[in-house]
Parts: C-alpha cells; structure tokens; sequence
C-alpha cells in the first residue's frame, strides 16, 4: 500500500517570505506592489506581512512592558521609607505609579459611558440619502472586487 504524503509548508521558506514582505512594506510598497514584486500572491502577501509583525513587535512590546514595571518597582522601593513616615507628596507620587501600571498592564476596568438616543421619524430626505449610501456602497464594492481581479475594463 502507497503512502500518502501530506503537504507540510516550508518554514524556511515563509520565514524569508515574511521578512522580504516586511521589509518591502517598510521601504513603502503597497501590498499590492510586493505582489507584484515577489510574485507572492496579494492574500499571501498580507498574511506574511502580519504575521512578521506580530512575530517581531509582540515580543518587543512584552519585554518593554517588563522592562517599565521593573521601573515602577523601584521607584516605589526608593519611595517606601517616606511612604511609611506619613510623606503625603510621597504616597501621591506612589499612587501615580501605581494608576501609571495599572494602564500598563491593561488592569483598569473599562469605563462605563451611559448614551441617550433620540429618535426620530425619518424623511423622505433620510431615505432617499440612505439609498444613496447603499448605491455608493455597492459601486464601490464592485469597483473594489474589479481591482482585486484585475479587471481595468470592468472599471467605471
């Protein structure tokens, strides 16, 4: 009985295309013209661009973080024996730096934004501005999609 043999993607291989793909993003190519470029298809190409990114700038960002709390940490140490004497100016700075991590680190609880909404009865105006909107809309999504193929005669 025949094996069968299932297609593995070559990791050398998009590891290069990620970083040809960024740095031609970086230098201020369109997508579209890294297409071109590399012969990459344009979904691909977008796909190899983020995830460069996200492979070089996440962990950039972690050790940045990490970096800046390690920083908080000693001020608040340098800060403590006035914390402890009662120094008001002290305890002020200290609670800064902690309101200045708790951003960091994402720990603040959203903040609750109460809307009203008024209504109205719509217009004729409304309406016909609103099928104006969905006309557009539907061009541009048409010329859109004609782009994307590559269709310059199906352009308006």
């Amino acid at each position: 009985m025949g094996r069968s043999t299932q297609l593995r993607p070559n990791l050398a291989k998009i590891g290069k295309e990620q970083a040809e793909c960024l740095e031609l993003r970086l230098e201020g190519l369109s997508f579209r013209a890294i297409a071109d470029q590399t012969g990459i298809p344009l979904a691909t190409v977008h796909e190899r661009v983020t995830a460069a990114i996200t492979a070089e700038v996440s962990p950039l960002a972690e050790q940045l973080r990490a970096i800046e709390c390690e920083r908080l940490d000693l001020y608040l140490t340098r800060l403590k024996v006035r914390i402890d004497k009662g120094d008001t100016h002290a305890i002020q700075t200290a609670l800064r730096i902690s309101e200045r991590r708790s951003k960091l680190l994402g720990l603040d609880m959203p903040q609750r934004i109460e809307a009203n909404l008024e209504t109205h009865e719509l217009t004729k105006e409304d309406v016909a501005l609103q099928e104006l909107i969905r006309e557009a809309k539907a061009k541009n999504a048409e010329t859109e999609a004609a782009l994307r193929a590559g269709r310059d005669e199906d352009l308006p």
